[in-house]
């Protein structure tokens, strides 16, 4: 009789344990299933920030370019204007062929995006690396002198 009882909680025993055990499974299951949703939703997201991104990236560079060939274009005509107020100089025959050059790399640059003209510059640079080192140095030369010319401009308008 007293084995009967020990049999009889057993059974109780091992329906709990079997129990147990599937809901522990259910949980690893639910858990899986939660863990790969989160996986994709973050996935997703990224996705969509990086898309975010990459469009204001883009904005910006179209909105630098069309500055660029503005000021390119203000600078043509500031050279058309200089080459006309002294016509019999030396200089004045320079000016106006470099104000006719400027003017024309503006029209180029407002007619073709960014992605044309770093395209087309780097297929000058594999042609023709040396030309392109050259005139890199050059155009930083002339950056260089005009930004400190400008940086120096205000500071002596101040202490005079």
């Amino acid at each position: 009789m007293y084995q009967d009882r020990a049999v009889d909680v057993s059974q109780p025993v091992r329906e709990t344990v079997a129990t147990a055990r599937e809901a522990g499974a259910e949980v690893v299951r639910t858990a899986k299933d939660e863990a790969t949703l989160v996986a994709h939703e973050a996935a997703d997201q990224a996705r969509r920030v990086s898309s975010d991104i990459k469009g204001l990236v883009r904005s910006q560079v179209d909105r630098q370019h069309h500055q660029l060939a503005a000021r390119v274009g203000d600078f043509a005509a500031e050279l058309n204007t200089m080459a006309g107020e002294h016509p019999q100089t030396p200089a004045a025959e320079l000016v106006a062929t470099l104000a006719a050059r400027s003017s024309a790399f503006a029209a180029y640059l407002d007619r073709h995006g960014p992605d044309v003209v770093l395209s087309e510059l780097q297929d000058f640079a594999r042609r023709r690396p040396g030309t392109f080192i050259a005139a890199a140095v050059a155009a930083g030369f002339v950056v260089g002198r005009l930004g400190k010319g400008v940086w120096q401009s205000p500071r002596e308008d101040s202490t005079s």
